[in-house]
Formats: structure tokens, C-alpha cells, sequence
């Protein structure tokens, strides 16, 4: 993994026959020990992050943005982010056997010395030479899934081992992300009246094998100086197939089949160099990251009057990212931080399309639809200071300020060069208003990444749509603030509330390209809103021993201007609320668990011009586990999922010309996909 700069506090903890000399924790920390996970039977440093009360692990961002940049992630290694494009928290986490963990400290991320971090942040400190004395330390886990009328899932999980040769820390990892996922039912076609017109019996097969081996070395000199080399490469074979058949008017019965398979590899390079350099410490990294996937959808109807027909659209797109980032980071007088970082980077996609009609022949011929080729450029360069220091002995604040140049060029549809100077960067407080309440706060101005594929042209065979491309897109720019209220209950637990308002400008949505297409472009400015409360309820105080609620629900509202009538919407496909419970019991003096899950959340509609597009599901996902922490060594965990009987809905109205006129028809349906089960086995080898 990719580590950034860390502050001299959070050092490993050495090892020895004394008990190692653990320093204090910072002010307004709170410390969990591997004591306090004790009663969870931990494997990996991800199981006991994952049980500190009113935590929750932020995933998931480092992959789509800007080059390295800030920390996104609220996790700490050792007090360095972990700044992988390719490896997240809880990837990085899961690695990590959990005798390797001396401590985990809860701090405010404004109190840090790392730039980007608000709010809660978890710092996981490791035992220094854990594995030295001991060989390498491997962690497992494997999780199949048996699904009914789907193929059953045997090849999902991971292997990790990690050790030292010489001085020299390696870490070998071989994961694959399997899903063997499925849905079926009907779907219902009515006219522009609302009459019936026939009804489809569909069936979906999902299959995907995701196989990515990676090797990560680290070194620390006696001298203090760090390095940090890391390789991985990944195989992507997915495969896609839906069925529907129908006796329709005036075609008698009618079979519909959509395929759609992608054969993708791809791998990554990286590694920094981390040195003394005056009064500070000075850290370059570098990472370089390739993608090639081709992928093939096909559509094709049988029909019992009217014969044969069928459309393909086939792509090849190469990606790749280059990153060079140099940071400096020293302290001055009266504990203030600084540091100042200059990145690099240099984008590009290549794509090759095809669009093709099939003949009564049986070949499939192309046709010009005006994207068969397009490449996309960005150069990008960016400077940034951060200024960070205690304003008081319970108030702390960081202050970043950041601009950045772009020269973004596609030759696709609409093609052209452009340069753009912008700044960006953020303000953050954390005030400990008492004893056990945390006040945080931050104003922030974010560039963020687009998407390239928006610049070329596509076609959706399966429901006879097409985008064009857009070559004077512009990357979105947010102005949030967020404002955040943490309260420790004691032996009650953890709870915190959130609310943030977002002015946002250029957001990518569906907009028209000229009188007759459609594509990805940018709107006018749009007003986001946000509340999210998370928390843990420990039921020990009621007598309830070892049980324990987690909880996290978030409300959102993006408004946007509408392209085609000019009112107020909400953003296309844009996640409206989330909520996300479960109840877990470790039943005190055994080695079993139990417990159970909530989950529901909703999307606004997908507007396009022409078509309004609603994907939701019916009832909520719910889930029951029972746990045994000590199977042959190993904790092994079945779930009974999908009990409430969830099913996938969609919901579309196609218009005859666009949606501010008469309805052409409207399409609805309900896929089920049962109850299944799923096995989950983790455990250090």
C-alpha cells in the first residue's frame, strides 16, 4: 500500500520481553486495546475496527479521484493514509492478523497532521516486529454462496500472508471478487392509455470472477528513511445474460435474449521514498495504473411473426493514469504543522467501438453511428499548503489551500483542447465541546473527477437507446460545508449526527446535444443536501449482555436544474436515503453469535429526454447470522439472507419524442431472487 507522511506520535509499538512502553493517547482520543475485542474473537484488524462503537469505515473514494490528492479514507495505519488507488481500508485492514494491532485510537481528523481527514478517524498502531519472530503471518477468508436457480458461488475470498525477509516487510495477497448473482419474473408493457399489451416472463444470470494477485515490500532504513514498492494485476471475466419470452399482438410468441460479456486485465506499479530532509521529512510517490477491457452486449429477438432481429454494440477501451506527488512536511514552534505538496498526473482513454445490425443472413453488420473512435487526455497539475495547529487545548484546526491546471482534450464527438486553472482546498475545526462531545466542522472546494466514457458514443442494444458523445464536458466543482455533532454515551455506546449543505456546479447528468440526441453533460448550478446519524447502542446497561445495535441512515437531496423544462428535480439516479441496522449478540462464556440485518435504501428516477427510468426494490433486505468464533481455529459464520423476500424493480415510460409530450408506453417489473445462503470463513494460518 501507499502511505503517506505520518507525525513522529503514531510509531509502532516495539516488542519485548517487558511490556512494551505504549504512549499516551493524544487529547481528546479514545483507545480500544485488543482487550476490548476480546469477547469477539478477532482475526484481522478489520473485525476489530469494524466492532469500535459508533465507527464506520468510509470506503471507496480513492479509486475515482483526482489523482492521490488528500486522505478520503478515515483509516489510519500506523498514522499514514492509506493512499492506494487499487487497495482500500478494509482491504488493507483484513490483512492484518489481529495480534498484530497494539492499540486503535478514535481522534478528530482536523487534530491530525494528514490533510483531508474530518470527523472521526481510526488510527490502527501496530505491533513493530510482530511478525519478525514468528514467520509469516497469513489470513484467510472464503465466502460462498448458494443461490436458488443461480449457478452456486465457490470461488470468493482472499489469501494474504505477510512477513519479513531480511529487514525487508513483504505482503502477498490473492483475492477474487466472485458473484454468481440472478433475478427472475415479469415484466408488464402497457400502451399510452394504460392498457396491457402483453406480459414478459424475463430471467437474468450474473456472473463475474474478479482474480487479482498483488505484492507489496516496505522497508525502513536505520537511518529512518521509508520505502514502499507495490505491484498487483487483475483479471476481469464477466459474463451477462437475460431472457425474456411473450406472445405479443401481432408478432405471436417472441423470445428476447441480451448478452453482454467483458474479458478485462489490468494492473498497477507504485511505490514512495520517504527521507529526512532538513526539519521536516520529505515523501515522492509515484504510481502508474493500465486498464484494457473490451466488452460485447448483444440483443437479439425471435419473433414468431416477423422473423429475426438483433443489434450489437462491441467497445475496446485502454485507461491508463500516471501520478507523480512529492510532499514536505515539517513542524514548527508551538506545535503547528505544515506541509506542502505538488502531484502530477496524466489521464487518457482510448476507445474503439463498433455498432452492428444483424442481417437475415445471420452476420452481424456494421453501421456508422459517428463514435467509432475516441481518446480523451488530461494533464493535470496541482499545488497545495495545509497549516494545521491546536487553537486551544480543546480546539484544533487545518487549513489547506490547493489550485490546480488542467488541459483536458478528447477527439471524439464535439472534440477540442481545453485549459482550465481552479482553485480548491478546505477548512477544518474539531472542537471537544466536553468531556464526551465533539464538535466538527469543515468548508470545502472540490474538483472532481470525470468520467471519460461521457466523452464517446454508445448504444444501448437491450433497451434501444444511444448516448453521444460530449467533448465539452467539465469537471464538477462542489462547495460543501459540513457540520458534525459526536457524542460518547459511556457504557451506553456511541452516537453522532451530520448534516451538510453542497452548492454545486456543473454536476454530469443527461442532457440534450443537439434537437435530436442526447447525452452526458454538465447542468447549472445545483443545491445538495445531506443528514446522516450513525451510532452504536450497547445493550449491556439493560442487562442484555454482550448485545449491541448498530445503526446508520442517511437522508439525501440533490436539486438540479432540469435541462428539457427548466423546474427543479432531483439528480438523476442520485441516492435519496439509506438505512443500514443490525442487531449482533455474543453470547457471554461460548464462542457462538447471533444476530441479524436491515437494509433499504432508494434512487431517484434516471431521467433521460426521452424516457423516465426508476430501479428500486420492493421490501427491504434483511438477514439473520448465527457465528461460531472457533472451528478448528477458524470463525466460521452462516447467514440466512433475503428473508423479508426483496425483489428488484424497474419501472420505465418511454415518450414519442421527449418526456414534456404524449407517452409512446410504459413498462414495469419485478424480479425476485429468493432466499439464499451464505458462508463466511476467516481465520490466520
Amino acid at each position: 500500500m501507499l502511505l503517506t507522511s505520518a507525525a513522529p506520535v503514531w510509531a509502532q509499538v516495539p516488542t519485548g520481553d517487558a511490556p512494551p512502553a505504549i504512549p499516551a493517547p493524544a487529547d481528546g482520543a479514545e483507545r480500544y486495546t485488543p482487550d476490548d475485542f476480546a469477547r469477539f474473537a478477532p482475526r484481522t484488524a478489520l473485525d476489530m475496527v469494524e466492532k469500535v462503537p459508533g465507527f464506520l469505515i468510509v470506503t471507496g473514494t480513492n479509486g475515482g479521484a483526482r489523482g492521490l490528492g488528500q486522505a478520503t479514507e478515515n483509516v489510519l495505519i500506523g498514522g499514514e493514509r492509506i493512499a492506494s488507488k487499487t487497495t482500500d481500508a478494509r482491504t488493507a485492514l483484513a490483512r492484518i492478523t489481529a495480534t498484530q494491532v497494539a492499540y486503535i485510537d478514535i481522534v478528530d481528523g482536523a487534530s491530525l497532521n494528514v490533510p483531508g481527514l474530518t470527523g472521526q478517524v481510526a488510527n490502527v498502531v501496530l505491533v513493530a516486529g510482530a511478525s519478525a519472530g514468528s514467520g509469516f503471518q497469513t489470513t484467510f477468508r472464503w465466502q460462498p454462496e448458494w443461490r436458488p436457480r443461480i449457478e452456486d458461488n465457490w470461488l470468493n475470498g482472499e489469501i494474504s500472508t505477510t512477513g519479513k525477509l531480511g529487514g525487508t516487510q513483504v505482503t502477498l495477497s490473492l483475492k477474487n471478487e466472485a458473484s454468481r448473482n440472478g433475478h427472475w419474473g415479469p415484466e408488464q408493457r402497457f400502451d399510452s392509455a394504460g392498457e396491457l399489451l402483453f406480459v414478459r416472463d424475463e430471467f437474468g444470470a450474473y456472473d463475474g470472477d474478479r482474480p487479482r494477485l498483488s505484492a507489496a515490500l516496505a522497508r525502513t532504513a536505520a537511518n529512518g528513511n521509508k520505502w514502499n514498492f507495490n505491484l498487483g494485476g487483475q483479471l476481469q471475466n464477466l459474463r451477462e445474460r437475460v431472457t425474456g419470452t411473450s406472445v405479443q399482438p401481432g408478432h405471436g410468441r417472441v423470445n428476447e435474449e441480451f448478452r453482454f460479456t467483458e474479458d478485462e486485465y489490468n494492473f498497477d506499479i507504485g511505490g514512495d521514498y520517504e527521507m529526512g530532509l532538513g526539519k521536516g521529512r520529505l515523501k515522492l510517490i509515484s504510481l502508474y495504473r493500465f486498464e484494457h477491457s473490451p466488452f460485447v452486449d448483444t440483443f437479439v429477438i425471435d419473433r414468431e411473426i416477423g422473423g429475426r432481429r438483433g443489434e450489437r454494440f462491441s467497445q475496446t477501451a485502454d485507461e491508463s493514469e500516471s501520478i507523480l506527488r512529492g510532499e514536505y512536511s515539517w513542524r514548527t514552534a508551538g506545535g503547528t504543522d505544515w506541509q506542502v505538496a505538488m502531484e502530477g498526473a496524466y489521464n487518457t482513454l482510448d476507445v474503439d467501438a463498433e455498432f452492428a445490425v444483424l442481417q437475415a443472413n445471420g452476420r452481424f453488420v456494421p453501421v456508422a453511428f459517428g463514435g467509432e473512435r475516441t481518446k480523451v487526455e488530461e494533464k493535470r497539475g496541482e499545488a497545495s499548503l495545509t497549516w494545521g495547529r491546536a487553537l486551544a487545548p480543546n480546539l484544533t484546526a487545518q487549513i489547506n489551500l490547493a489550485a490546480e491546471y488542467s488541459e483536458l482534450s478528447s477527439s471524439g464527438p464535439g472534440g477540442l483542447r481545453r485549459r482550465f486553472i481552479r482553485p480548491k482546498g478546505k477548512v477544518a475545526l474539531a472542537w471537544k465541546a466536553g468531556p464526551k462531545t465533539t464538535i466538527n466542522w469543515f468548508v470545502q472546494r472540490r474538483v472532481d473527477q470525470l468520467d471519460f466514457f461521457d466523452f464517446a458514443s454508445s448504444v444501448d442494444v437491450a433497451n434501444g437507446q444511444g448516448n453521444g458523445g460530449n467533448g465539452l464536458l467539465v469537471p464538477p466543482v462542489v462547495n460543501r460545508s459540513e457540520l458534525e455533532f459526536v457524542q460518547d454515551m459511556g457504557r451506553w455506546g456511541n452516537a453522532s449526527v451530520a448534516f451538510a449543505y453542497g452548492y454545486a456546479q456543473d454536476l454530469v447528468d443527461q442532457i440534450p446535444l443537439s434537437p435530436t440526441t442526447e447525452g452526458r453533460g454538465n447542468l447549472p448550478p445545483a443545491h445538495l443536501y445531506r443528514v446522516t446519524s450513525k451510532g452504536t447502542l450497547l445493550l449491556d446497561p439493560l442487562g442484555w449482555k454482550g448485545a449491541r445495535i448498530n445503526a446508520d441512515v442517511t437522508w439525501r437531496r440533490n436539486r438540479v436544474r432540469d435541462p428539457l423544462t427548466d423546474r427543479w428535480r432531483h439528480q438523476s439516479g442520485g441516492q435519496e436515503y439509506v438505512a443500514d441496522l443490525s442487531l449482533r449478540h455474543d453470547v457471554p462464556g461460548s464462542n457462538f453469535a447471533w444476530g441479524g440485518g436491515y437494509f433499504d435504501e432508494r434512487f431517484s428516477p434516471n431521467l433521460r429526454l426521452d424516457a423516465i427510468e426508476t430501479e428500486y426494490t420492493v421490501g427491504p433486505f434483511v438477514t439473520a447470522f448465527i457465528e461460531h468464533k472457533d472451528v478448528a481455529g477458524f470463525t466460521v459464520k452462516l447467514s440466512y439472507r433475503n428473508l423479508a423476500g426483496m425483489q428488484d424493480g424497474f419501472d420505465r415510460t418511454v415518450f414519442v419524442d421527449r418526456r414534456d409530450g404524449p407517452i409512446a408506453f410504459r413498462e414495469t417489473r419485478q424480479r425476485r431472487f429468493g432466499q439464499f445462503f451464505q458462508l463466511t470463513v476467516t481465520g490466520t494460518l
